[in-house]
């Protein structure tokens, strides 16, 4: 009997190709899977990028609208009219020390099925640095408003006490916020309004306070 060192020894070079196709086979085999595997994670990759940078590239589309025009943003359908630099607040009372106002006039409508005063997010000035959130005004009667009824629009007053000493620009830039009604959150497990992003860009141009009127020439 041969002992197998000597047999692999004395072995030809076609014995030796024929030993090795078997292994030849497996390599190439776990070579090409390895390599498909690598295409297909790229694959995935650029595909998950590309969606992602899609998205975004969507996102940042916002609709510009023309003033006064109205503006689905979900909970709430709002009509911009007007921004205005204010020497006193909507109700007659002073405004803070060292602070002026920028007020801007619109039509709001509740479109949910309730009552709601969460509206205070839904304008966000653009050209206004660190602007706090607005008070909004009911101008039938010149008082803070609170809940919206739904179905009932109403002319309203947003204002913002900014530093005396901004430079205020020209014109507002305003983004109105969108909302969306979820039945069942996958956060939450429960129904609510949650934000859509941006759903609306509006240019106002801003107007000073009208000059006040002299006492000489008011009416008694």
């Amino acid at each position: 009997m041969v002992r197998p060192d000597i047999a692999l020894t004395l072995a030809s070079p076609e014995d030796w190709i024929f030993m090795l196709k078997p292994i030849s086979r497996k390599t190439n085999k776990a070579m090409l899977t390895k390599l498909l595997a690598g295409i297909g994670g790229l694959l995935a990759a650029a595909i998950s990028l590309g969606y992602s940078l899609y998205e975004k590239r969507q996102a940042e589309i916002i609709p510009q609208v023309a003033i006064a025009t109205p503006v689905d943003a979900g909970r709430w359908k709002v009509s911009l009219s007007a921004g205005v630099i204010g020497g006193e607040m909507p109700n007659g009372s002073h405004i803070a020390p060292g602070k002026q106002v920028v007020a801007i006039d619109m039509v709001l409508e509740n479109l949910s099925a309730e009552s709601s005063n969460i509206y205070r997010d839904l304008i966000r000035l653009q050209n206004i640095p660190n602007a706090p959130k607005p008070q909004f005004y009911l101008m039938r009667d010149k008082d803070i408003l609170w809940d919206m009824q739904p179905m009932m629009p109403e002319a309203v007053k947003a204002v913002w006490q900014v530093p005396a000493d901004l430079t205020l620009p020209k014109e507002l830039k305003v983004k109105v916020e969108g909302e969306k009604f979820k039945p069942r959150d996958n956060l939450y497990a429960a129904p609510g309004w949650f934000s859509a992003g941006s759903v609306a860009q509006v240019t106002l141009p801003l107007a000073p306070a009208p000059a006040p009127i002299p006492a000489a020439e008011a009416k008694p």
